[in-house]
């Protein structure tokens, strides 16, 4: 097999040993089992699932990543995916067992580095070896948690965290490793990150019932690749047809709370992200200057199908500030998407071919 080159990155679930040596493994293991599948429904394309290494998820990339801040947004989504599923055991639960007591006490940590690997088949099956993939491993075993105080966090090597590109200042942090010497890394409080979207985020979401407008399109590519699209604004200006879009003030990435401007050359647009759900959907308060006044909420809902992303796209009802139905000016807008959705539409399918041309080179 052919060396590749890639993310590769394990999700691990903290507290496991003290926890199966105090609990009931009838209840126990089913537990893990659960959080261990919450972690894997969340892995998104282009990661692939390698396997399961007791308590923690192994997962690689292979060719180009549609970018460092998809790959963020994935690891967030991988605490969030465990830590909703931690919380809902707590809460419907009422077993006094140690098992079903202590779940509180298990948390996830990611580790994620960049670099070349070997894919192996061995009869029917399949690994990944390599250096880089034995450093990944090792970084497991630091002591973040002693030296920073932070529980629950993604560790990057200075590897991964430069193949990101991401804009965030991550905290500094190093570690010595046998036959690798000392290894600088950045380490990102998921935990916190968590805790922020569940301040700001909704759950807020136009629902056909009502949608005043609602527009879908098929688009051949994977929902993170229809993500990025859709919320970086480097790639908002193209398939928007703007002159300009960028995020407001010092912010370096696009999720809840964030606000978007897009110039276009007959209006200004603000968008106020109030729901954030990357790979599913994302829902944002609109300001329209040529309607000065009136807002309305709109979502974007990604759908995954068999050849692609359904994209759906549903508009609130435009209203002011003290909710007032505004429906004169709110037809001149559908009357706007209309003619506006199928051209854009069809600069995606543009964008979306080349991204895959370039994921395949």
């Amino acid at each position: 097999m052919s060396i590749q080159t890639g993310y590769l990155l394990i999700a691990d679930i903290t507290g496991y040993t003290g926890y199966l040596t105090r609990s009931e493994l009838e209840h126990a293991n089913p537990i893990i089992r659960s959080l261990l599948e919450a972690i894997v429904i969340e892995l998104k394309d282009p990661m692939k699932l390698r396997g399961l290494e007791g308590d923690a998820v192994l997962a690689y990339s292979s060719g180009p990543f549609p970018s460092g801040e998809t790959f963020l947004n994935i690891c967030e989504s991988l605490y969030r995916g465990f830590a909703e599923r931690r919380r809902n055991i707590v809460q419907n639960t009422t077993c006094p067992c140690n098992a079903c007591r202590n779940v509180a006490d298990l948390d996830l940590k990611i580790l994620a580095h960049h670099g070349k690997f070997e894919e192996l088949s061995i009869g029917p099956m399949k690994d990944i070896s390599g250096a880089d993939v034995i450093l990944v491993h090792r970084m497991a075993k630091t002591d973040v948690k002693e030296d920073t105080g932070i529980r629950s966090y993604a560790l990057f090597s200075e590897d991964a965290f430069q193949e990101m590109g991401i804009e965030s200042d991550l905290m500094q942090y190093s570690a010595q490793f046998e036959h690798f010497g000392d290894v600088p890394m950045r380490v990102y409080d998921l935990a916190a990150a968590w805790q922020r979207y569940r301040e700001i985020a909704g759950p807020v979401r136009v629902a056909d019932e009502d949608a005043v407008f609602t527009t879908r399109h098929i688009l051949k590519a994977p929902p993170v690749i229809a993500w990025e699209m859709l919320t970086d604004p480097r790639l908002k200006m193209r398939w928007m047809m703007l002159r300009d879009a960028y995020r407001e003030g010092d912010a370096s990435r696009t999720s809840a709370g964030v606000r978007l401007h897009c110039i276009h050359e007959a209006a200004h647009f603000q968008m106020l992200i109030v729901d954030w759900h990357p790979f599913e959907y994302v829902t944002d308060i609109l300001h329209n200057s040529s309607i000065e006044g009136l807002t309305n909420l709109e979502t974007y809902e990604l759908v995954p199908i068999e050849k692609g992303t359904e994209v759906v796209f549903r508009m609130g009802q435009l209203t002011d500030a003290n909710g007032k139905h505004h429906p004169a000016e709110e037809s001149a807008v559908i009357d706007l998407f209309e003619n506006f959705y199928p051209v854009a539409f069809g600069i995606l399918d543009e964008m979306a071919s080349e991204l895959q041309q370039e994921k395949q080179k």
